[in-house]
C-alpha cells in the first residue's frame, strides 16, 4: 500500500478530531477507501484521559457496500505504526546499520522493535525508559523474544548516541526528548510519538540537521513537531518527501551515509486499512470472529437510478 504503484488505488481525505469539553478527551476519524484491498472504511479513535484511548476500524466491501468487519484496532494501531517504521528503516537507514536504541517500553516499542528486526539484523539493542524497572523488564523480555540482546540504558543521551537507528515511542507531552547535539552523523531517527498538536518528541535542532521523510506531510504539519517545523518554514513540499515517494524514487531517500535523517509519522487509515484486511483473512481462515448477519441493515433503492449514478 505505502508504495501506491497503482495511479488512483486510494482515497484518503484529512482526518477529522473533535475535542469534546469539560475535559472528555477527543475523538478522532480516519476515512479511506483503498481499491486495491477491496474495502472501504474508517478508524475511529476516542480518547478519555481518566481511562485511555479506543480503536475501531469498520470495513465495507467495495464490491457490494456491506460492513464486512469491525476489528479491535489496538494491535493493528501498533504494529501497521511498527510496519511502516520498518519500512522506512530498510530504506533509509545506512548500510550495515546494526545497532538499534529503542526509546520508550511500553506496547509500541515493542512492536517498533519487533518490526525493525523482521528488515535489520542489529548486533546490539538498547532501550531506554524513564522508570528502571520498566526498561529491565522490556530488555529481558525482547531479549528471549527476538533471540537479540537486548540491554536496558540509563542515559538517554548516550543511548541515542550509541544508535546507528533510533525507534522512539514515548509517551510524549510538551517537551522534546530528542536533541540534535546528542545524535551522531549517519542516524536515522524514527519518531511516531508526536500525534497531537499539543506534542513533541523530536526537537527542532533535529529537524534542522536531518533529511526529513514522512508518512504523510499534510497530517504532520497537525502533530506538535510539524507544527514547530512549519513556523519554521521547515515543512514546504519540495523539502520533505513522503515515504511512498521514496520508495518509487530511492534518491529521494538517504542522500550519503553520513547523513542524518529523520521519519517522521503520525499514521495514516490507508496503512490501517492495509492491515486490517490481512488480518480479516486470517480470522476468517481460522474461523474466527462472531457473525452479525445483515447488519446494519439495508435500505434498498426503491427506483431505479440513472447510469450516471450507478
Amino acid at each position: 500500500m505505502l508504495s501506491r504503484p497503482v495511479e488512483g488505488a486510494l482515497e484518503l481525505p484529512p482526518r477529522m478530531t473533535v475535542d469534546a469539553a469539560g475535559g472528555h478527551g477527543w475523538l478522532r476519524l480516519m476515512p479511506v477507501i483503498a481499491y486495491d484491498t477491496g474495502y472501504a472504511g474508517y478508524k475511529a479513535m476516542n480518547f478519555h484521559p481518566q481511562h485511555g484511548v479506543r480503536y475501531l476500524i469498520a470495513m465495507t466491501s467495495l464490491a457490494d457496500g456491506e460492513l464486512v468487519a469491525m476489528v479491535d484496532a489496538d494491535w493493528i494501531t501498533a504494529y501497521r505504526t511498527a510496519a511502516t517504521s520498518a519500512i522506512a528503516a530498510k530504506h533509509l537507514a545506512r548500510p550495515g546499520a546494526d545497532q538499534i536504541t529503542v526509546i520508550g517500553s511500553g506496547t509500541q516499542a515493542r512492536a517498533l522493535l519487533e518490526a525493525t528486526t523482521q528488515v535489520l539484523r542489529p548486533r546490539r539493542v538498547r532501550v531506554f525508559s524513564p522508570t528502571a524497572a520498566n526498561r529491565e523488564r522490556f530488555a529481558a523480555q525482547m531479549t528471549e523474544r527476538l533471540g537479540l540482546p537486548v540491554e536496558p540504558a540509563d542515559d538517554l543521551d548516550v543511548a541515542v548516541r550509541s544508535a546507528d537507528v533510533v525507534l522512539s515511542a514515548i509517551r510524549a507531552n510538551g517537551r522534546p526528548v530528542i536533541q540534535a547535539e546528542a545524535m551522531r552523523d549517519g542516524q536515522l531517527v524514527c519518531g511516531i510519538s508526536s500525534v497531537r498538536p499539543e506534542h513533541r518528541e523530536v526537537d527542532m535542532s533535529v529537524w534542522r540537521s536531518s533529511h526529513v521523510v514522512v508518512d504523510d506531510l499534510e497530517h504532520v504539519r497537525e502533530s506538535g513537531d510539524g507544527r514547530a517545523a512549519s513556523e519554521l518554514g521547515l515543512t514546504e513540499a519540495g523539502d520533505v518527501p513522503e515515504l511512498w515517494q521514496v520508495l518509487r524514487d530511492p534518491s529521494l531517500g538517504r542522500r550519503s551515509d553520513d547523513e542524518r535523517v529523520l521519519f517522521k509519522s503520525v499514521g495514516t487509515a490507508e496503512q490501517d486499512m492495509a492491515l486490517a484486511a490481512i488480518v480479516l483473512q486470517r480470522a476468517r481462515s481460522l474461523g474466527l470472529g462472531q457473525e452479525l448477519g445483515e447488519f446494519p441493515s439495508i435500505r434498498p433503492i426503491q427506483s431505479p437510478q440513472p447510469a450516471a449514478a450507478r
